[in-house]
């Protein structure tokens, strides 16, 4: 049985599909190694994606001119190489290390099943990254969705409530035949308060500094559904 009234599940893909901070760090401990040099991997790491989202949120009000997640990771890498005055990069090296956002692997219980997702619903990614971010990642682990929608085509970034009213409208549903999954609770309030049904799934881990709103400080009932991994989910949801 599928969930009632829900024709379609929009994804997020960072943290929720994707592990992005253990494909982070261990492409920065390779660079660590091969430059001879020591720095905190894990601080790093943080700072470049948390860094990422202040940098959105100042693309969001208009202060920056709009840009996509590619350029907003590569011009916070410069910052934080700043910061992180232990390690050196050309440019060269920089572009180079900006594509690890490009071959994030998935959590392991993501892929099966959203494939078995796929069978009961429309799947859709609805990301803040950029659209080549999401095909490349989806492609690298062999990830298959009915369609992708990077909110760099979309009037608004989640979390404004017309992102996910858009990304209904584009499938052709009410908002509230459409359900958000994703691991951050802030994006789930977000997609609420748009009139989307909300499925939390819990990644561990993903939770990083100087963002305490998306810790899953909210109580399950918060959720129209609330899912230990991905497996419960699928349990939940046919």
């Amino acid at each position: 049985m599928k969930y009632p009234g829900v024709k379609a599940l929009t994804f997020d893909v960072g943290g929720t599909v994707f592990d992005w901070r253990g494909t982070i760090e261990a492409e920065l401990r390779a660079l660590s190694a091969e430059k001879g040099v020591t720095f905190d991997i894990r601080q790093f790491a943080t700072d470049w994606r948390s860094g990422m989202f202040e940098m959105l949120a100042r693309v969001k009000t208009g202060e920056l001119p709009r840009m996509n997640a590619d350029a907003i990771h590569r011009l916070v890498l410069d910052d934080i190489l700043e910061n992180h005055n232990t390690i050196h990069l050309s440019a060269k090296e920089r572009d180079d290390l900006n594509l690890v956002w490009h071959r994030m692997k998935t959590w392991p219980d993501a892929v099966g099943a959203i494939h078995k997702l796929r069978d009961h619903y429309s799947v859709i990614v609805l990301t803040v990254l950029s659209y080549a971010i999401a095909v490349d990642c989806s492609k690298y682990n062999n990830l298959s969705w009915d369609g992708i929608l990077s909110c760099e085509f979309l009037e608004r970034y989640k979390t404004d409530t017309r992102a996910y009213q858009q990304a209904a409208e584009l499938l052709g549903c009410a908002p509230d035949e459409v359900m958000m999954v994703a691991a951050h609770a802030n994006d789930l309030k977000g997609a609420k308060d748009a009139g989307l049904k909300t499925a939390y799934v819990h990644r561990e881990d993903d939770w990083w500094r100087g963002f305490p709103t998306d810790e899953p400080t909210l109580p399950p009932e918060t959720f129209d559904v609330s899912a230990s991994d991905f497996d419960d989910l699928v349990e939940k949801l046919t």
